[in-house]
């Protein structure tokens, strides 16, 4: 029996030896395998001393011993704290013949040692435990990975191009460079983090990481999720592209505002006409809105070119996270050629804490019940108004009204109206004729018993860019006129009176010509391009 009982304790003994980790003596003995969560012991005294790449911490003359660890792609942690000697660790990818140093270090828990580095998914790490000169001795190595990052939850919803008025404060930004910090007006949740300031982006993201203000802001743009670079991580990219706002006339072209009143405020980030960076002709206009409550995020891009000849045309529309490990991405948009126009989607959280019970009803938020989301927007040639309704009954037709003082009002035209719907309808109308500046809109609604109602009162900015250049100002006898750029050639210009009439019509073949008005009676005059709306006109005084 006590034979037996011996027998028994050295096949324990044996057992316990083969599921012991093995110190290995050099780099291409490395045959043990560490993963997340593995600790073993050991001690490098007797072992040889190891000759490697300098690696923050340069080789020692006490012993050293080699680990293998394939990354998770997490952040991984290498600690020696606890061990009975002066340690240090160094950590390699590559090979054993040809080592490239990721992180070292000697001391970090007293004479103790630790690094962390996040890895890759799949790649080979070489660790090597040794002490600093000869020190040597027993030591406790334990990996630790952090949690898998937690994927952004958000729902995308396409919606109705029902932008806010582009309006409010303007920022000067130069090319690829963030504002100062910005404060939202409430509180917003976003991917589980509460804010009240944001910074806005040259390159039209909008980010909550505050340390970026002022700074430098990329525009070489990358697939997300993306480690690098840093600077679009916790933002909203809507979408990250190379624009160029500096080439903007004072004010400027980015205007941000808070609208509403609480909890149903709206923060708005308005790109209004922005150049394309190096297709300079080419404008760019959108809104990223913040609604207060539901924490959902509205994007309403009225108009966004390609400019295949930088950047290779593309840009990335999405939300991502604190980090760069996670993003909610429009599906075919990540770094990618896309045009868009007049279009809306949503961004609803869909998780605690930025899941609210407003969240659910988001839509409603951006769609109002009953009648009323009224909003307008600037295009080359006229104003486009637009609006929606969640149900209708008995409505007969809508007018829309403009004024140029915010008073005195005259019908731009009038939609017919369903009558009755239980659905969301959208509505739009154009107006071919407006005034170069701030115009004033409201909707009338009459319902069949002869009721009606008015909106409340929105502006349009009307910034026509193809307006002529004349000059002198006022003329006498003969005037230069100068096209702008995006102006296709040849053109015909349209001289009219006040009235609207036509007087005269001239073909031009070039950007610059001179043209004979002397026979003209003296007073003010309208000069236009045939086909870009009697709006974009400019006026000519003749003396």
């Amino acid at each position: 029996m006590k034979r037996a009982s011996v027998i028994l304790l050295a096949l324990l003994a044996m057992a316990v030896a083969r599921e012991a980790p093995a110190q290995t003596d050099a780099c291409s003995a490395a045959s043990t395998l560490l993963t997340c969560g593995s600790t073993v012991t050991g001690n490098t005294s007797g072992f040889t001393a190891d000759v490697a790449p300098t690696c923050t911490t340069t080789d020692g003359t006490g012993g050293g011993v080699w680990y293998r660890f394939v990354g998770t792609g997490a952040s991984t942690t290498a600690s020696l704290c606890g061990s009975a000697y002066d340690t240090k660790i160094r950590i390699y990818t590559g090979s054993c013949a040809a080592l490239t140093c990721v992180v070292g270090n000697d001391d970090f828990c007293g004479l103790q040692s630790q690094v962390t580095w996040t890895t890759t998914t799949g790649v080979t790490y070489y660790i090597l435990v040794h002490g600093f000169g000869a020190s040597a001795g027993a030591y406790t190595l334990t990996i630790t990975c952090a949690a898998p990052p937690v994927p952004m939850c958000y729902s995308i919803t396409a919606t109705p191009y029902l932008p806010e008025p582009y309006a409010g404060t303007p920022i000067t930004l130069s090319d690829d460079i963030h504002s100062a910090v910005v404060n939202i007006g409430f509180t917003f949740c976003y991917n589980g983090t509460n804010y009240t300031q944001c910074v806005i982006s040259s390159n039209n993201y909008v980010t909550f990481d505050l340390t970026v203000a002022g700074t430098y802001s990329p525009w070489p743009t990358v697939p997300v999720p993306a480690t690098t670079p840093t600077q679009i991580q916790n933002a909203i990219l809507n979408p990250w592209q190379d624009i160029h706002p500096g080439l903007c006339a004072a004010p400027g072209c980015v205007y941000y505002q808070t609208l509403g009143t609480a909890p149903n405020r709206r923060f708005v980030v308005s790109y209004l006409n922005v150049p394309m960076f190096s297709c300079t002709s080419q404008r760019y206009t959108s809104q990223t809105v913040l609604y207060e409550g539901s924490n959902c995020i509205g994007s309403f891009i009225t108009v966004k070119p390609v400019c295949t000849t930088w950047n290779g045309g593309n840009a990335v529309h999405a939300l991502h996270n604190n980090g760069g490990t996670s993003a909610t991405i429009v599906p075919g948009r990540n770094n990618t050629q896309w045009t868009a126009n007049n279009e809306g989607h949503l961004f609803v959280p869909t998780c605690a804490p930025c899941q609210t019970a407003a969240s659910m009803n988001c839509l409603a938020v951006v769609l109002p019940l009953e009648l009323l989301a009224f909003r307008g927007h600037a295009e080359v040639d006229a104003n486009v108004l637009e609006w929606s309704t969640a149900s209708e009954e008995n409505t007969l037709d809508f007018t829309v009204e403009r004024s140029a003082d915010g008073a005195s009002f005259t019908p731009v035209g009038v939609v017919a109206a369903a009558g009755v719907s239980h659905t969301p309808i959208d509505y739009d109308i154009r107006d071919n004729a407006p005034r170069v500046g701030a115009n004033y809109y409201r909707l009338r609604t009459t319902d069949l018993d002869g009721q009606v109602s008015y909106s409340d009162v929105i502006a349009v900015e009307h910034r026509s860019l193809l307006r002529p250049m004349v000059h002198p100002v006022p003329a006498t006898g003969q005037v230069t006129v100068e096209l702008p750029e995006p102006t296709a050639m040849p053109a015909t210009l349209l001289l009219r009176d006040l009235t609207g009439r036509v007087l005269r019509r001239f073909p031009m073949q070039e950007q610059r010509a001179t043209l004979d008005l002397g026979d003209l009676s003296k007073g003010t005059y309208l000069l236009g391009i045939d086909g870009a709306g009697s709006g974009s006109s400019t006026p000519m005084v003749i003396e």
